[in-house]
Order: structure tokens, then C-alpha cells, then sequence
């Protein structure tokens, strides 16, 4: 069977011509946009959405561990809190300071009554005049260098439970030992999920915190200052 000249060169053609394709009217952003028109997109969680799990894997997997359930507080739990407190405190001051007057005064003249009417005043023993001199130099140092450190264990109640999961904390303690009485009281408010498995919260999670110490006995009666140093540190006499 013989082509035709027409038909085989029709057939060049088309083989030598590449195909054609249509242009894109519009890219992939504009056509996700267009896809999206008019569909509400939920906002992004805040918090990591919780995964499905695996229910045959948890129930027949040998290395498979179940979660733990967040732990729920309640008013009147009790919850220990590790003190550990450390306050360092230095300072230093230096002060100097001079003073001088030198004062000088001569009295040339003076009015003197006499029986026809006032008149000059005649000094027999001299001019009176005054001489002062004060010359005053002061230099104080002062040096004070102070370590408080406090470690110790406290069971607090829990008093409150704010609405965002907060809780607030309350714990007062009395020791007595050798007739020496420490009383220590520490309020303030933690994150549920800052306590631990062994329901215990460093001292230094808590927020609005308030450690008060105060102690009695005959060491702290020696230690501490009577009213007459105390009197002369407010005067300041020197």
C-alpha cells in the first residue's frame, strides 16, 4: 500500500512539532485561595492537640506504658516544700568631710547716753572684738558583709485553688530545742505542675513568696542589741 506525499509529510509534522500545552491561567496559591473561599479556618490550638493512641498496641504491647493522669488538688492537701535559701548581702561606704570658719570681728564705734542727749561711747580698755576659729575633719569607713542560708523541710496546706489551676500554699512550723524557739511561716502560690511525683515544690517555684523567721531563747537575747546602742545609732551623737 502507497502513502500519499501529502499524508507523509502531514505526519513529519506532527512528529517533529512538540505538543503544546495549555497555558496555567493561575498558580497553586491563587487556586488554593480560591478553593478556601468561603470556608471557615478554625484557629491554630494554643496547646500540642492530643495524639490518638493505639489501642491494640496498649493493650498488648510488652513495652507499652500507660499515662499518668494529671494529679487533682483539693483545699486541706498537703504539699512538702524543700527550703533552700541563700541571701549574700555586701557593702561598703566611705565618707569624708572637713569643715572651717574662721570668724573675725572688731567694734570701732558705740553710742553712749549722756545728760545733754546721746554722744560717743569711750572705750577705757580697748575695742572689744571677737576671734573664732573651728576647724572639724571627719572620715568614717564602714564595712558590712552578711550570709543567711536556710535549708530545711516544710508541709504546707493548700488553702486555695485559683481557677487557672494555681494553688495557694500556707506552712508555719515551731521548733524548740534547748530552750531556743524558731518559728517559721512561708506563704506564696505555685503551678500544680511543678509538683512532683512525691508531692514535693522547691521553695524557689513559688511566686508571692513570704519567709518569716523569728526566733527566742537566750542566744538571741545575747545576739541582740540593747536599747542604749540602739538610742545612740539614731541619734548619730558622733
Amino acid at each position: 500500500m502507497t502513502l500519499r506525499p501529502a499524508l507523509i509529510l502531514g505526519l513529519l509534522i506532527a512528529w517533529i512539532t512538540p505538543a503544546v500545552t495549555p497555558a496555567q491561567t493561575s498558580s497553586l496559591g491563587a487556586q488554593k485561595r480560591e478553593a478556601d473561599a468561603g470556608r471557615i479556618i478554625p484557629p491554630a490550638p494554643r496547646e500540642t492537640p492530643v495524639q490518638e493512641r493505639n489501642d491494640v498496641y496498649e493493650h498488648y504491647a510488652w513495652t507499652s506504658v500507660p499515662p499518668t493522669p494529671p494529679k487533682t488538688f483539693r483545699p486541706n492537701d498537703l504539699v512538702t516544700i524543700i527550703v533552700r535559701e541563700r541571701r549574700k548581702f555586701e557593702a561598703d561606704a566611705d565618707l569624708e568631710t572637713k569643715r572651717e570658719f574662721d570668724i573675725r570681728s572688731e567694734l570701732d564705734a558705740f553710742i553712749k547716753a549722756t545728760a545733754g542727749g546721746l554722744g560717743a561711747a569711750e572705750f577705757r580698755r580697748g575695742q572689744p572684738n571677737i576671734a573664732f576659729k573651728y576647724d572639724r575633719e571627719s572620715k568614717n569607713e564602714a564595712d558590712t558583709n552578711r550570709e543567711d542560708k536556710l535549708t530545711t523541710r516544710l508541709t504546707a496546706r493548700i488553702i486555695d485553688v485559683k481557677p487557672n489551676g494555681l494553688l495557694v500554699l500556707e506552712a508555719q512550723a515551731r521548733v524548740v530545742h534547748d530552750e531556743e524557739i524558731s518559728t517559721l511561716t512561708l506563704t506564696g502560690v505555685c503551678r500544680k505542675e511543678d509538683v512532683t511525683a512525691d508531692n514535693t515544690i522547691l521553695s524557689t517555684q513559688i511566686a508571692d513568696k513570704e519567709l518569716i523567721v523569728k526566733n527566742e531563747g537566750a542566744l538571741h537575747a545575747a545576739a541582740r542589741r540593747g536599747w542604749v546602742p540602739k538610742l545612740l545609732d539614731l541619734l548619730r551623737p558622733f
